[in-house]
């Protein structure tokens, strides 16, 4: 089983809990700008791989796209993706018409609505801000990204980091 979630990063770090000095108010620097980055991530329950693939928005187009990128890397097992019920989720007659060309190498599984607390992926990207954004500042969308894929490799060399996140509901 592997587990889908998106998640999007602002190129404004997020203020988290963090020390300073008594009376020392802690600065992170902005921009005031919300140029995001959109992620879809999965995580799979046997071994804590991670996967992900940057995209330009969330739509139906793109998450077949994500979905034809998991099928690619896991071929020729089949993957049964669990899925939360976001509006992209639903596929547009492309979509459905690849996933029954493709039954054979995965079929969706629906998460029941508002349960996030079943979606293992959403520990993969508290972990991801602890690592990339909390608390940080970066100059341009692409120093962000350059963050988030140095996490991200991370995570794809010593699953570990994120195995906690997993374990639970393996």
């Amino acid at each position: 089983m592997i587990f889908e979630d998106e998640a999007s990063f602002w190129v404004d770090g997020t203020l988290h809990q963090t020390w300073s000095r008594v009376g020392v108010q802690p600065r992170v620097d902005t921009f005031g700008q919300r140029k995001t980055a959109h992620l879809f991530g999965a995580v799979a329950l046997h071994d804590a791989s991670f996967t992900y693939r940057f995209a330009d928005k969330f739509n139906n187009g793109s998450f077949l796209t994500f979905l034809k990128h998991l099928v690619a890397k896991y071929a020729p097992r089949r993957i049964f993706l669990i899925i939360d019920n976001a509006p992209h989720h639903n596929l547009s007659k492309e979509g459905k018409d690849w996933l029954a060309a493709n039954k054979k190498s995965i079929e969706l599984h629906r998460l029941p609505p508002y349960s996030p607390e079943f979606m293992p992926m959403e520990g993969v990207w508290k972990a991801t801000r602890k690592c990339a954004t909390h608390n940080r500042f970066y100059k341009t969308p692409e120093h962000r990204d350059a963050a988030l894929r140095r996490t991200f490799k991370k995570f794809q060399t010593r699953p570990q980091l994120i195995a906690a996140h997993v374990e639970r509901f393996a």
